[in-house]
């Protein structure tokens, strides 16, 4: 593996579907690492509508910077005003190590490179979290603290992700044994969302009320405007636009499993595309399933609601939005909370996102979720010690089981995973599939 040549996937910034594998034989011999340093090789990677909301908001939101183009890039691929990586979440490999407490052969899982390019990263030690590095390398200092965050695997506890589940003759074992791993790399940053969202932007409990959306991030200032009343979804219908999607069916799930006439929704709907529909109402996790098609007020029938929310997690073109303003003169306390989006076509997303930036305040109250901004309040809330714990135990349940009807689909290789890239641009990835990739 140190000998091999690496191979990255360099996207066009202004065409991100359009995407090269690139060999980059003058990357060696490698140089020696710099003290308090770790030299990571991407292992295990997956691929969601994530990646491609990365490279639509990378210039606004420094994604492009986190993983630059290598100095040993070849042209015209070099000119970084027109080309750039983007990274996904998983493991990488420690090949070497300045850094006596993570040794060579342990593993981190975080947001990682699209490629089999070693990086280093100069890293500090969590200062109470034993399990926790933080990457403090100063082409980073701009990313959200969410990126700059990584969870070490020492060698004891990694045979599974050193798997390779497309090549043994024992592959069914093997695939049962890394259903963790995968759901690590597929499902584990959606949780976090997810999990902030229920725990503490929508709790039932006042003193862990944080806000969802974006502002300081040092944990110490929130958004007087998000209060204990917003947070509380008791008696209240819920909606869910792309309850297909990952973080939907997560917070769902979250949701959920809270008890009956306390502080669970009244009602938790998903709005789905026909699309998505079978797979959405086999995962059992909402009380009713409707089209996006369907008049919006037939889903109320009793209008015993105390309000609604509308929560949107990547609904297609503006779908929640509608729902949304017809929704409002009857629920005039409807409150909106956008959390991702769907995939946009590099040639419309510019202009999709100067289009939102310049509409007018919607009818409704609205909010933005930013996990990133969101996990620093609620460490605040809790304290560091107990929010790591609380997100551990909540995340183990789903690591075990994921998802009803989700079955993840392994790769080899940075052919496959150029494959997949292709697959969700165009659309054919199925609600069902989780595209995980072992490199």
């Amino acid at each position: 593996m140190a000998d091999e040549i690496p191979t990255v996937q360099i996207l066009d910034k202004k065409n991100y579907f359009s995407q090269s594998l690139i060999s980059l034989p003058s990357a060696l011999p490698y140089p020696p690492l710099p003290p308090s340093s770790l030299r990571l090789r991407t292992s295990v990677l997956s691929l969601t509508v994530n990646n491609f909301t990365y490279a639509a908001l990378g210039n606004l939101l420094r994604w492009w910077d986190v993983h630059p183009l290598p100095s040993s890039t070849p042209a015209p691929y070099n000119d970084s005003s027109k080309y750039g990586r983007i990274s996904a979440w998983g493991y990488a490999q420690v090949l070497e190590s300045t850094v006596a407490a993570i040794p060579k052969g342990s593993y981190l899982w975080g947001y990682v490179p699209l490629g089999t390019l070693p990086e280093d990263l100069q890293v500090s030690l969590h200062p109470s979290i034993a399990d926790q590095v933080i990457v403090t390398s100063a082409h980073r200092k701009d990313a959200m603290p969410i990126y700059n965050r990584y969870f070490i695997y020492l060698p004891s506890t990694t045979t599974t992700i050193t798997t390779t589940t497309t090549t043994s003759s024992r592959a069914e074992e093997i695939a049962r044994k890394t259903t963790g791993v995968a759901h690590d790399a597929a499902l584990r940053v959606m949780h976090a969302t997810a999990f902030l969202m229920e725990s503490f932007a929508f709790s039932s409990t006042p003193s862990r009320v944080v806000a969802p959306g974006a502002g300081p991030d040092d944990g110490q200032s929130d958004d007087p405007s998000w209060s204990a009343a917003d947070a509380d979804l008791s008696d209240s219908t819920v909606l869910i636009f792309a309850p297909g999607s990952k973080a939907g069916a997560l917070f769902a799930a979250l949701l959920g499993a809270r008890k009956a006439g306390e502080d669970r929704p009244r009602r938790i709907v998903g709005v789905t595309s026909g699309f998505s529909q079978a797979f959405v109402e086999g995962t059992g996790l909402y009380d009713s399933v409707v089209l996006t098609s369907a008049e919006p007020m037939s889903v109320f029938t009793d209008r015993e609601e105390k309000r609604v929310v509308v929560f949107d997690f990547g609904g297609r073109a503006g779908v929640a939005q509608r729902w949304a303003g017809t929704l409002t003169p009857e629920y005039p306390s409807l409150q909106f909370v956008g959390v991702g989006s769907a995939i946009l076509d590099p040639k419309v997303a510019e202009s999709v996102f100067a289009a939102a930036a310049k509409s007018p305040a919607p009818a409704y109250k609205a909010a933005r979720v930013n996990a990133g901004d969101m996990r620093p309040r609620a460490i605040k809330a809790i304290g560091e010690e107990e929010y790591w714990a609380e997100e551990a135990r909540s995340w183990e349940v789903f690591r075990r089981h994921g998802i009803k009807g989700l079955k993840m689909n392994w790769g080899e290789g940075m052919g496959d995973v150029l494959k997949g890239w292709d697959r969700l641009a165009r659309g054919e990835v199925l609600p069902s599939e989780g595209l995980v990739y072992k490199l």
